[in-house]
């Protein structure tokens, strides 16, 4: 078996067919009309790598020419003529793409350890689970390459009987049906050791070390091309060559993954691995994901991380290990939800009407309002602008952007172009002065922003959310039972709210601020609760969801929901699932009182004495 040639084949556009030379070769399995010169005098589709038919050129260094051939043929002749069998298609498909696979994770490990400064003890992680992985895949089984060809044969649904068509020595081996039999175990190798494996098992090393890496922060570098996923198969190419003669399958093809899965999807998928191959695996480093949560939320750690690590202590939720399951929440977004429940508990944060007061809209006393929890919402409310106005390095204009899809969601396709495509597009980037400036827009909302045209005074604001407050019913107090009434019936205070004939410039403001925050909740279907009053207990608040006509209905006061939305950002989800999590550690936080109190309130059992014993024989 010779070497692959180091020189990539020329790509060529053929323009003559078989039968007429005013058409364009199109390719009979994927259509694509890009072929390259193999360099045995067959020419050869850049997307599937299917000899093209009727179509040769000489080999001896002569002029190239055409001719027609009434037989299709249906292998790549090798210029070395060597024969090779069946066996030899088969190992060196497979061996050509564990070993890619494997680079992959090499270079994902290595760029981990220079660029994130992560532990080296992953790359002596990784190894030995990747072994395992791919020995417990089935594709190293001695009757693996048989089974490929056998359940293609029957997904074709035609009755035949199941042989496999060997062909001659010099000749691809296909199935009944004439399909390629690399293609056949290429894809049969992709369903077994996916390209986005390479991924998983990144971050399971990762997370068997002890890291605080995160699935997002995985998928979030690879997007970035700051780890390599979507342009790995060019250094990949670089140390095995484009193709082989007993693998005429391009590296790109092998190699080039078509998407980028999901974080919740990637977790489920490491979690599956390390099932497969009996790998125990520990919960999340919860103190240090934590400590980067509040560090990234500008939240002294100090004061939080001390409560923060005594529920998690307490509790002990089985939510912190890794799960198979992709319907259930990250790991992550646990990890937050005991956050908030202690900044919560530390601030005080029950639906008091900090935030409102502290616009002036409500009467302000030292008693129901305090200085640093009035300080933390104006400090999460500017966080989490800071946080939605992030953008990546190559998204802050278009040129970058442009240069991202071409370094790596495009990669390669430049080489593999047959028209001036991309010389084309070189020309009007460089047509750009240097220093210009590229605006980048942004997404407009779900929903019009149509409150600065709103006439509605705050009286009439608050009456209307009381009003539909009231037919939801969507607020529960932990240690509500002795209460005849509930939080529903609190009736929000207006004093101190003027008229908006007399409104100023700067109470139009703190209108309009209320709005835009009422209109921000409804964006991500939740109800606004205007501040209680009144209130007979001051114990922590519990929310519940209420079911109105099959729709769940999330309530909350703008207090909670402020310190709600930053966090779900942070740990990139979605508020109202961030807000699930909150209530499921809620419900079990309020389980394990229950269960306290219980055990505390037990009469201890009698223990019988000597005579009784005695008696009773």
């Amino acid at each position: 078996m010779r070497k692959a040639n180091p020189e990539r084949p020329k790509s060529v556009s053929l323009t003559q067919s078989c039968h007429s030379s005013s058409t364009t070769m199109i390719c009979h399995i994927c259509e694509s009309d890009s072929f390259e010169d193999g360099g045995d005098g067959f020419f050869y589709c850049l997307q599937c790598s299917t000899q093209a038919e009727c179509i040769q050129t000489s080999v001896d260094g002569g002029e190239d020419y055409r001719k027609q051939d009434t037989r299709p043929p249906k292998v790549r002749r090798n210029p070395d003529f060597v024969d090779l069998s069946y066996e030899d298609y088969y190992k060196e498909t497979r061996d050509r793409y564990v070993k890619g696979l494997l680079m992959m994770i090499t270079y994902q490990c290595d760029a981990l350890v220079e660029k994130f400064n992560v532990t080296p003890l992953i790359i002596g992680l990784v190894g030995p689970i990747c072994l395992r992985f791919v020995s417990l895949s089935g594709v190293f089984d001695d009757d693996w390459a048989d089974k490929a060809i056998l359940e293609s044969e029957l997904q074709s649904g035609e009755v035949r009987e199941p042989e496999v068509k060997r062909g001659k020595a010099s000749e691809e081996p296909q199935n009944l049906y004439g399909k390629r039999a690399v293609t056949i175990w290429l894809s049969q190798l992709k369903k077994s050791l996916p390209l986005s494996s390479s991924l998983a098992l990144s971050f399971l090393a990762c997370h068997k070390a002890g890291t605080p890496i995160l699935p997002t922060d995985i998928v979030r570098w690879a997007r970035q091309g700051k780890i390599p996923y979507l342009s790995s198969f060019l250094k990949i190419r670089e140390q095995m060559g484009e193709r082989s003669a007993a693998c005429p399958v391009s590296v790109s093809v092998m190699f080039k993954p078509s998407q980028i899965v999901s974080a919740q999807r990637l977790e489920a998928q490491a979690a599956s691995i390390a099932d497969i191959i009996g790998l125990p695996l520990p919960p999340v480093n919860f103190y240090a994901i934590a400590s980067n949560y509040l560090e990234r939320l500008s939240i002294p750690k100090e004061k939080v991380l001390d409560l923060v690590r005594l529920l998690h202590n307490w509790s002990m939720p089985s939510d912190l290990y890794l799960s198979k399951n992709e319907l259930r929440l990250p790991t992550r977004v646990y990890v937050m939800s005991i956050i908030i429940v202690a900044i919560r508990m530390l601030y005080n944060i029950n639906g008091f009407g900090v935030w409102e007061r502290s616009l002036g809209l409500l009467d302000a006393s030292e008693e129901d309002v305090t200085k640093a929890t009035e300080e933390l919402l104006k400090n999460l409310e500017t966080k989490y602008h800071e946080v939605a106005a992030e953008t990546v390095e190559h998204e802050k204009d278009l040129l970058s952007y442009l240069l991202h899809g071409k370094d790596e969601i495009f990669a390669g396709l430049e080489e593999a172009s047959v028209d001036d495509t991309y010389r084309t597009v070189d020309n009007l980037w460089n047509s750009y002065p240097k220093d210009e400036e590229f605006e980048r827009f942004g997404i407009p909302s779900k929903r019009g922003r149509d409150w600065e045209d709103n006439d509605l005074s705050l009286n009439q604001l608050f009456m209307n959310v009381g009003q539909s407050r009231d037919r939801n019913n969507p607020c529960s107090s932990r240690s509500r039972k002795s209460e005849t009434g509930s939080m529903d019936r609190d009736e929000p205070s207006l004093e101190g709210v003027s008229s908006p004939d007399n409104h100023n410039h700067e109470e139009k403001s703190k209108e309009k601020a209320i709005r835009r925050l009422i209109t921000d909740m409804r964006d991500n279907l939740f109800l606004y609760i205007p501040p209680r009053v009144k209130v007979k207990r001051l114990d922590y608040l519990q929310y519940v969801r209420k079911n109105d006509d099959g729709a769940l209905i999330y309530a909350a006061h703008a207090d909670y929901y402020i310190l709600l939305r930053v966090c779900a950002m942070v740990a990139e989800i979605d508020a109202r699932n961030m807000h699930r999590s909150v209530l499921s550690f809620e419900r079990r936080l309020a389980w394990i009182e229950k269960k306290i109190d219980h055990v505390l309130h037990l009469t201890p059992l009698s223990i019988p004495s000597r005579d009784t014993k005695d008696t009773f024989g």
